[in-house]
């Protein structure tokens, strides 16, 4: 039985010793890290972000369309011969008719200005996009920025709870030495270590992929830093009043492009009734007449006459559309509110989490951890009781970490909500 033991010690011990030789990367934030702040990220992706390049050009794009909706129509040239190559007194040129003339067609119902007009609130709406776009990816920046604080603050964890359980092996193995203790507590002191060291990896390898998420934000597929400076926050800020962000909200900015997209169909559907009233041509030139050998003036006035279309169908089809955005636009409003009740509930309840973790249980649990350190120590209480005090503080602590992360994650997701312009650094 005793031989049982010592093979089972030997077995872990080798397997803590081939945990440690593997690398082990630095903390979250170590010293020569090549690391970068929440600013910088934001402004790396307002200068290389290609989706908000993508944005700039269609905005110029719709500039352009605005500029051509104010063109006038171009004059027309026309010319033509009659009465030419015939037979008998038609032979040859004799007696042909020359004619050179302009005409110009006249816009009525003023179709320009509201083509003018539908093509200005496309370019409002395209800048819209081109802000909501801008504000969903520093969101997005501040997503992956907390993740990547939150992993970090697990390594660090990570860290002090490997350096707590060599610590807590190394008393193991003095009172083996001593005889106070049999190989199997040291045995088990080797295993936790072994998976101190194998969480210590998982965590770390966590934290490059993090990284790699947050450098995809502007496109860079090889990141060029391994940490974000700075720490976790773990104090919940000062609740704002639930309808100070109702209010807030009336701003939010896929609310302002669904409110633009209302504008533009409003304009498509005078634009379209404008379409009804049939343009006016009107026609002068010079006419040459080879067997008098003189000229003549010519005049001329035409309208399309509506007796098959006259647009009804396109003025309906906008008025649809102009209908559907409104309603759209109504949709968001409700969700928006909806969501904010939700998210404001929930920050409530995670700010009382924190205050308790942080004020009563964690001070407890260390407390607790350093008694039954102490009695461990001076051989007063078994290792077993060790491991369940260290875990309750760890656990603890892991629980802090989670409800912060959740907490700004929810003030993330007010701040979409309620942000009428992103945040620049």
């Amino acid at each position: 039985m005793y031989l049982n033991i010592l093979c089972r010690s030997f077995m872990c011990r080798a397997f803590v010793f081939f945990c440690l030789c593997m690398p082990i990367h630095a903390s979250g934030n170590p010293a020569g890290s090549r690391a970068i702040t929440e600013a910088e990220c934001r402004m790396r992706v307002i200068e290389l972000n290609l989706e908000l390049k993508a944005g700039a050009c269609k905005t110029a794009a719709a500039i352009n369309r605005t500029k051509q909706a104010a063109r006038r129509i171009n004059p027309r040239l026309e010319g033509g011969i009659e009465n030419v190559a015939g037979t008998g007194d038609f032979k040859g040129f004799r007696v042909a008719e020359s004619t050179i003339a302009f005409s110009q067609e006249i816009e009525l119902g003023n179709k320009r200005r509201h083509r003018t007009t539908a093509a200005e609130t496309g370019v409002a709406v395209s800048r819209e996009l081109e802000t909501a776009r801008l504000s969903e990816l520093l969101l997005d920046v501040r997503r992956a920025v907390l993740k990547v604080l939150a992993v970090q603050a697990k390594v660090t964890l990570a860290e002090e709870t490997l350096a707590l359980v060599r610590e807590t092996e190394a008393i193991a193995r003095s009172h083996e030495l001593a005889g106070k203790t049999t190989p199997l507590e040291t045995g088990r002191a080797s295993t936790e270590t072994a998976r101190a060291v194998l969480a210590l990896q998982d965590r770390q390898a966590e934290q490059k992929d993090a990284i790699r998420e947050l450098a995809l934000c502007w496109g860079e597929t090889e990141p060029t830093f391994d940490a974000v400076a700075g720490l976790l926050d773990t104090q919940t800020a000062k609740l704002p009043a639930l309808s100070t962000l109702l209010i807030q909200a009336k701003s939010n900015p896929l609310l302002l492009v669904a409110d633009a997209q209302t504008r533009a169909f409003e304009a498509k559907i005078r634009t379209e009734e404008a379409e009804r009233l049939p343009n006016l041509e009107i026609a002068a030139g010079v006419r040459r007449f080879e067997e008098a050998d003189g000229f003549g003036f010519v005049a001329g006035v035409g309208i399309d006459l509506p007796l098959f279309n006259r647009n009804r169908d396109a003025v309906r089809a906008a008025a649809a559309d102009a209908e559907s955005a409104r309603l759209e636009a109504a949709a968001i409003r409700l969700k928006n509110e909806s969501t904010l009740r939700r998210l404001h509930a929930r920050l409530k309840t995670l700010s009382e989490k924190n205050a308790s973790l942080r004020d009563t249980i964690i001070p407890a649990s260390e407390s607790t951890l350093a008694f039954v350190k102490q009695s461990h120590e001076q051989g007063k209480a078994g290792y077993l009781d060790v491991l369940d005090a260290r875990r309750t503080v760890v656990e603890t602590r892991m629980d802090v970490i989670n409800a912060s992360v959740e907490y700004h994650a929810c003030q993330i997701e007010i701040d979409q909500i309620c942000s009428s312009s992103p945040a620049t650094p």
